[in-house]
């Protein structure tokens, strides 16, 4: 494959069940792109492919719409029978799940930097009426210069204005959701303040808070069971980050941070 679009192709960067991401040339602005091309029959498969649909579509109307330094940016999307794919800023460093294992954990200083920026550019995206819904290392990439910036928006719940778009209810990986995702009530930002929580926990101890051999016993223990602190688990951790972790994991959402400002003046 040559082109796509207008697009130049460079090399493939990755490929899952549903779509094949490629590293392209933007002629016109002069800049490389990550280019995530959807197969055309994986809309055509019945109810698992109307949920594809809705998406792909989520995620591709977002282009232009989320300029953040700490948010991959959506430059363009095309959805048609023919082909389908979006286009966004390629961020050449990978995400955070190799730091999620005990034997690469980041410093102190650094990790709390880095969730501290996922707080504000989470905090920008709920000002603009969207919830994440699929927070995880996987979807927080390395930028150049140490940076971060969180990526698919996919699952993202819209409440802007009039217009409520609801996203496909179980949406999001079992481990990093809330016990109001897991129970399937309506969800807002403290939502992704609980995901968020599980990740910074995760790279803090290079283990997940809620563990099973399978969904129904990790819903369990999101719903029911309080983990140890960070601090059980390595040594070093302050109080003040351990209270910070697990406010944000409270179950009861009058007990977890309120608002990202919280979270943030916090870290």
């Amino acid at each position: 494959m040559d082109k796509i679009g207008k697009y130049q192709i460079i090399k493939k960067l990755g490929e899952g069940a549903t779509s094949v991401v490629w590293l392209g040339h933007d002629p016109f602005a002069d800049r490389d792109v990550a280019i995530k091309v959807v197969a055309s029959s994986v809309f055509s498969g019945g109810e698992h492919g109307k949920i594809a649909r809705n998406l792909f579509v989520t995620e591709a109307s977002l282009a232009g719409k989320l300029v953040h330094p700490h948010i991959v940016q959506i430059y363009d999307a095309v959805v048609d029978a023919a082909q389908s794919y979006i286009v966004m800023e390629y961020v050449a460093g990978g995400t955070l799940e190799p730091f999620c294992t005990p034997d690469n954990l980041l410093p102190l200083d650094r990790l709390v930097e880095i969730v501290f920026k996922c707080t504000r550019a989470l905090d920008y995206a709920y000002h603009l009426g969207i919830t994440h819904r699929d927070i995880k290392p996987a979807n927080i990439l390395l930028a150049s210069g140490g940076d971060i910036k969180i990526s698919d928006f996919g699952a993202a719940l819209f409440s802007s204005g009039e217009q409520t778009r609801t996203a496909v209810a179980g949406i999001g990986s079992p481990a990093y959701m809330s016990p109001q995702q897991v129970k399937d009530h309506p969800l807002n930002h403290q939502s992704d303040i609980f995901s968020l929580g599980v990740v910074m926990y995760q790279l803090l101890t290079g283990q997940l808070p809620f563990q099973g051999s399978n969904n129904i016993s990790i819903v369990y223990q999101i719903a029911n069971v309080e983990p140890p602190p960070p601090s059980a688990l390595r040594k070093g951790i302050p109080p003040a980050v351990d209270a910070i972790v697990m406010r944000a994991l409270k179950k009861s959402l009058e007990e977890r941070y309120p608002t990202w400002d919280a979270f943030s003046f916090d870290l």
